[in-house]
């Protein structure tokens, strides 16, 4: 059976072997210090090799050492390149169709993963609130999730605050990736494929060993298509299509190097090249009550560009001491990221934005895995974090001028405002956790981590602009007008704590009961839209505070030889919440952040594996999610004014038009009560159901694959309802009132709409996506050969959408299909030597010799009476018996008694 990627073969029952680890602690510490300068991630303790003799035991390493799954006390979704390809999953993204609960979104270019309703819908650089991890190292830079892993050894999804163990960031979970390290033998793969939109892809890697102490892992990926988004035609936009846009190619290279310095100390170097041109997350289309909106999947415009540059390299060390494993992970990674859209949305020569995002990260981690005291695991570590990001030239925004044409390029623009920003972060993290077995049934984990983080923003605008417009107050700038403003650097610092707490009972050696606490973080951020005026405090900067989570979760886990099931509950109180909204900055509508006091989350989640038949698996999985948002949770979004209402007024959603309210009247931000309802990316239940069937032929075959995944109907991106108060009007009310909320019916009241006031309206509809593959396997399980389908039933998914005066909603990729060959292959193990003849039979033992002459029967006795000197008959007959029975030895004992003398 194969369950998430792992081969089961042993027998139900099987016990997991435990390790009794003894030790002089002292000695052994004294040891360490002699010989532990760094190292890196730990070997397989015993515990845990034994574990993976047992096919049916999967191995994470979710609390940052190996462990059975059944083991460890949190929810973990974990699946092998294996699976990923027998499942039809390619990208990371398709992760979302094999595991409930879990989402993957985008904000523009930016991925933003959700896991039980956590997640961040903050625009630009911020960093998501659920910590990605490839090979250990903290990905700053989301854009990773867009791309192919051709080497993947395991992806982690772990759910829930994962605080203690992963630090910042982690206020939903982690996701952790693993790449195939060099092993003893060689082996590779490589395939191509070919798909609709001349969607072409390549992949491959190659591993093993260069000699007896070095090894080396090269893996590569490539793709191109024209793009699912349907362009508008240029004569016609609102009514014809003209091809395709926003094409994308993506490729990247990644490198390992691995070496045993010694039987115990061992060093790999890494390395990732990441190139991505994808701009389907930056282009806008306009809003217009002049004219039938564009439906969705379809743009206009002529500037479409994201190119992404990303170099990484990483040194991990290990060193294998008497109590433990100490390891170290440095890396330093330095990524831009050149952005240019038409902000129009439109063929007519009106506006365009330019950026380039510069950032630099240097991180490293140490910790000291001590497994060898008896019943007790225990982690100490800590954490160094440093980044710069700087937005600089270009990042600027242009409107046309006067000859500018259909066909023009930027040349033809006019510059009308630049934006410089530096940010700097620098954070460091301590923690320790320990795991106790209490006996060989129960165990009870303790731990946490303090943080702290320090930010130093600066940032600055110019504002050009002709001297028709006025710029009263603005300075004059080669013959345009300019106003500048200025912003000091300011910093600020973060602390937090992030305990956690878990008891574990092993009701059989295959099943487990636990119960858990765990808290995450995410520190506070600034707003990236700058003020028009100078500031000097954080405050007036637009400084959002830091976000929490603390959770609750009980759980089973039974794992067997054919079946496998994980079930849970959880609660979470989520406190301060970071959220994006819409409000005007310079008179402009800006996307910025805010903070809501806090979130209620619960639920339950469940899935299993079940090998039906030897050749057949089925998994099916369902979460089960309540996420509302707290009280006096006051949201600025976008409502509709009652001069906007017509009798068009509807949803866009529901009619798949790319239509926001008020048309071509926006009337400023409102202010909306939006306690009690459906956080973003939060539906109210997700499930997935799927199987696999080969038909063997030798060690190939044909193997039919399926998954659908139902997700309920949840709120996309912005929290916006249809109605809400005007934002002057509220602020004037809370002067005289402080804790007064806005009157969601205010702007609709009296209107054939009022009854929709409180609905929220950037929601996304339930649906189902199917994807199916067929792969043929040769005999040699060498070559193969696959059909795949996706979103086979061409369902509408929006990624994004957030209601303003012109916005953009990005879609899933709609029905897609395609062909893939491929060949894989795996050095075979050299055959063993034939066995030597048997040697020839040893000869016959020789004979036993002849007993020993027993010389010791006792003397015999020879009589002579007083007269008589001769011996008598008696007596000879006496001395021949003597001599007989004295034959073989050297003197015959003889006594005389009687007289002797004659």
């Amino acid at each position: 059976m194969t369950v998430r990627g792992t081969s089961i073969s042993a027998e139900l029952g099987n016990p997991r072997p435990k390790q009794r680890k003894s030790a002089l602690l002292v000695a052994m510490l004294g040891a360490t210090a002699l010989t532990a300068p760094i190292a890196a991630t730990p070997a397989l303790a015993q515990e845990s090799q034994a574990a993976a003799a047992d096919n049916s035991v999967i191995i994470v390493t979710a609390q940052r050492r190996d462990q059975a799954l059944e083991d460890v006390p949190m929810t973990v979704t974990v699946i092998s390149q294996e699976s990923l390809d027998r499942v039809g999953v390619d990208t990371i993204r398709d992760l979302t169709n094999v595991t409930s609960g879990f989402q993957l979104n985008n904000s523009g270019s930016y991925p933003q993963p959700a896991i039980r309703g956590v997640t961040t819908t903050n625009s630009g650089s911020y960093e998501n609130n659920v910590a990605l991890f490839v090979d250990g190292l903290y990905q700053i830079t989301p854009q990773i999730l867009n791309m192919d892993l051709p080497n993947v050894n395991s992806i982690q999804i772990l759910k829930g605050p994962q605080g203690t163990l992963y630090g910042r960031n982690a206020t939903g979970g982690a996701i952790l990736i693993d790449t195939l390290d060099p092993g003893e033998e060689w082996e590779g793969m490589a395939e191509v494929g070919y798909g609709r939109f001349d969607d072409k892809r390549a992949r491959a890697y190659v591993a093993g060993p260069l000699s007896d102490k070095v090894g080396i892992s090269l893996a590569g990926t490539y793709r191109k298509n024209d793009g699912y988004y349907k362009r508008a035609s240029v004569t016609q936009p609102l009514t014809a299509t003209d091809g395709y846009a926003l094409g994308k190619e993506l490729y990247s290279f990644r490198a390992k190097l691995k070496f045993d310095l010694t039987d115990t100390f061992r060093a790999t170097l890494g390395y990732n090249h990441t190139r991505a041109d994808d701009p389907t997350g930056v282009f806008f289309t306009p809003n217009e009550n002049t004219a039938t909106p564009y439906p969705l999947g379809v743009v206009a415009g002529n500037f479409f560009d994201l190119d992404l540059k990303l170099n990484e390299g990483s040194l991990k060390l290990e060193l294998d001491t008497g109590l433990g494993t100490l390891r170290s992970i440095t890396g330093y990674s330095e990524s831009s990221l050149l952005t240019n859209f038409d902000s129009g949305g439109t063929y007519t020569p009106d506006r365009l934005s330019a950026s380039k995002l510069i950032s630099d990260t240097w991180q490293t981690s140490l910790d000291y895995n001590i497994d060898a005291i008896d019943r007790l695991n225990l982690i100490i570590g800590g954490t160094f974090f440093q980044n710069k990001e700087k937005y600089g030239i270009p990042n600027s925004s242009y409107i046309a001028g006067p000859n500018a044409t259909i066909d023009s390029g930027v040349e033809d623009y006019i510059l009308a405002s630049e934006n410089f920003s530096l940010r700097k972060k620098e954070a460091w993290a301590a923690f320790i956790d320990a795991t106790f077995e209490v006996t060989d049934q129960l165990s009870i984990t303790v731990g946490g981590r303090y943080s702290e983080e320090k930010q130093n923003t600066s940032a600055s605008m110019i504002e050009y602009c002709t001297a028709a417009a006025g710029c009263a107050g603005g300075v004059a700038f080669g013959g345009v007008t300019a106003m500048p403003y200025t912003n000091a650097v300011l910093a600020k610092k973060y602390s937090k704590f992030t305990p956690r707490a878990a008891i574990t009972y092993e009701i059989t050696p295959r099943t487990s009961i636990y119960a858990s606490y765990t808290k995450g973080f995410k520190a506070g951020e600034t707003n990236s839209v700058i003020p028009a005026k100078n500031v000097a405090t954080w405050d007036e900067l637009g400084e959002i505070g830091q976000e929490s989570v603390d959770s609750y979760e009980v759980g089973l886990k039974h794992s067997g030889r054919r079946f496998r099931f994980d079930l849970s509950g959880f609660y979470y109180d989520y406190k301060n919440l970071q959220i994006s909204s819409v409000q005007f900055v310079n008179g402009v509508a800006s996307v910025l952040l805010q903070n809501l006091p806090s979130a209620e989350i619960y639920g339950a989640e469940a899935s299993f594996d079940y090998e039906v038949l030897e050749n057949f698996n089925i998994r099916a999985g369902a979460t089960w999610l309540h996420a509302r948002y707290g009280d006096r949770a006051v949201y600025i979004g976008t409502g509709v004014a009652d001069f906007a209402l017509t009798d068009a007024f509807e949803d866009p959603l529901k009619n798949n038009l790319n239509r926001a309210f008020p048309f071509g009247g926006f009337p400023g931000p409102m202010a909306q009560d939006i306690s009690g309802m459906q956080m973003a990316r939060a539906p109210d239940f997700s499930g997935y159901v799927g199987f696999d069937y080969t038909i063997p032929n030798g060690d190939g075959g044909l193997t039919f694959a399926a998954n659908a995944k139902y997700t309920d109907s949840y709120v996309v991106t912005d929290a916006s309802i249809w109605g809400g108060e005007v934002l002057s009007a509220y602020n004037a009310r809370l002067l005289a009132d402080p804790n007064a909320l806005p009157d969601n019916f205010s702007s609709l009241t009296g209107t054939p709409y009022e009854n929709r006031s409180e609905e929220q309206r950037a929601r996304q509809g339930s649906h189902v996506l199917l994807n199916a593959s067929i792969t043929w396997t040769d005999p040699t399980d060498t070559y193969y050969v696959r059909a795949w389908g996706k979103n086979l039933t061409d369902q509408t998914v929006r990624q994004h959408y957030r209601p303003s005066s012109s916005t953009y909603i990005p879609i899933l990729e709609p029905l897609t299909y395609g062909l893939t060959v491929g060949f894989k292959f795996r050095e075979k193990e050299a055959a063993p030597p034939p066995p030597p003849p048997p040697p020839p039979p040893p000869p016959p033992p020789p004979p036993p010799p002849p007993p020993a002459a027993v010389c010791n029967k006792g003397p015999y006795i020879v009589f002579f009476d007083w007269d008589q000197s001769d011996i008598t008959p008696e007596a000879a007959t006496v001395l021949d018996s003597a001599i007989t029975a004295y034959g073989d030895c050297d003197s015959v004992p003889i006594m005389l008694a009687g007289h002797t003398d004659r």
